[in-house]
């Protein structure tokens, strides 16, 4: 039986673990934290589980929250600029709808269930000098967690673009959100995207990006309300924080922010409250592509994966996607090598195999979410938009390119591509 080491106990770790199980490998996962640690952490970038993702989780049955999470069947994107009209519309998933579940609670279930189901886990921090003792141990070490020496392995990917860019995440997990003006419940993601805003003292800053998406907590039901913005910029809420900042802090300066810059969304924040003392957040994103292979002062090989290789922009939506759908590239890898060593090639291989087929969609479709203000939209965009005022069918297409990015490249990237599917409506 092959011996196979996950390093990070993160969505792509934990779900490659638990599918790896399910094959018969022996799997151990290492983590810092305990399964109490993580419940009892701040909370992290709010993650969608789109429609696909929650068909794998069930499939792999690692949907436990199917009865109570709260379920999102679309989503209402809100372009705004400066003094001019937003541009808003919505859509529906064709493909089914969606769930968002706090990152503490499902991460610490999960590892309690890889645990019970016979995995085993050393709650423990690891170092390089670690990692080339546990060569000796396994066939194969996957690192699946990115920060400090163990992301120093991995380098720099000159060749690769990821559609991040740096910036200041700030989040608070509420009850009593009020939902979007017309609806009875909070049943859609909500992504607005602010233009560049005039300063009081004459500048011009970037503007940012916020997302609303319905969750479930340990609590039960509650909403995410999560801003990001480039440092500087108008939702950038790091100036007005110290470094020992509160929860309550942190709530009350992301208040502040959404008055001056999102006015309709304060409102139906005024008299909401943070869930727990911790479910409130401020993080820096410093996005990077990195090659997938690590190599120990040894000699021996690591492979990097998901978060770890690419960073994941929380504004488009595709961090659990890209997570997920990397621990299934890999777990087939694993599978076809049978008892093949694993070598620098075959991982090289590998990860290129989830970059074509699912990395590089998320990350032409985040790159145009994240500079559409700076001018990186397609040329013929102000069509699309028209269109996709205008026909349910282009709408509905559109947000579902959230839960499957490659397709935007069959219809929306391509001006005469586009061009020939919007005139199908405009025809009728």
């Amino acid at each position: 039986m092959r011996r196979i080491l996950i390093v990070g106990a993160g969505q792509s770790g934990l779900h490659l673990a638990h599918t790896l199980l399910d094959h018969g490998y022996e799997t151990t996962v290492v983590t810092a934290q305990s399964s109490t640690e993580i419940r009892n952490s701040r909370p992290s970038a709010t993650q969608l589980t789109m429609p696909r993702v929650l068909e794998m989780e069930r499939a792999a049955r690692l949907d436990r929250w199917q009865e109570q999470a709260p379920r999102y069947t679309g989503a209402r994107v809100s372009l705004r600029p400066q003094d001019q009209p937003p541009i808003d519309f919505g859509g529906t998933f064709t493909s089914g709808y969606g769930v968002s579940v706090d990152r503490r609670m499902k991460m610490a279930d999960w590892l309690e269930h890889f645990e019970d189901r016979g995995g085993k886990v050393i709650i423990h921090g690891v170092t390089v000098t670690d990692l080339d003792y546990f060569t000796r141990m396994f066939d194969l070490i996957i690192v699946a967690v990115g920060a400090g020496e163990l992301g120093a392995l991995f380098d720099a990917d000159p060749h690769r673009v990821g559609g991040a860019y740096e910036g200041v995440l700030t989040q608070a997990i509420l009850t009593g959100v009020a939902p979007p003006e017309g609806a009875q419940t909070q049943d859609v993601g909500e992504a607005i995207s602010l233009g560049p805003r005039d300063s009081a003292d004459g500048r011009q800053l970037p503007g940012g990006d916020l997302l609303i998406v319905p969750m479930l907590c340990a609590d039960g039901p509650a909403t995410s309300v999560f801003v990001k913005g480039r440092p500087g910029s108008a939702l950038d809420c790091s100036p007005d924080l110290r470094n020992r900042a509160t929860e309550q802090d942190i709530l009350d300066v992301l208040m502040r922010r959404l008055r001056d810059h999102v006015p309709d969304v304060a409102a139906r924040c005024e008299g909401a409250a943070l869930v727990d003392d911790r479910s409130a957040n401020l993080d820096r994103i410093v996005p990077s592509v990195r090659r997938p292979v690590g190599i120990l002062p040894s000699g021996g090989r690591v492979l990097g994966m998901a978060d770890v290789v690419l960073t994941s922009d929380p504004t488009s939506g595709q961090g659990w996607n890209n997570s997920t759908l990397c621990a299934d590239v890999y777990l087939n890898a694993i599978k076809y090598r049978g008892e093949a060593p694993f070598t620098e090639e075959w991982m090289e291989r590998t990860f290129d195999a989830f970059w074509e087929d699912h990395g590089r969609h998320a990350a032409v479709f985040s790159e145009m979410v994240t500079g559409f203000w700076e001018g990186s939209a397609p040329e013929h965009f102000p069509e699309l938009m028209e269109a996709v005022v205008a026909y349910p069918e282009v709408r509905d297409r559109w947000i579902s390119g959230f839960d499957r990015p490659e397709d935007y490249e069959k219809w929306m990237f391509d001006p005469e591509k586009a061009r020939a599917y919007i005139s199908q409506f405009s025809a009728a």
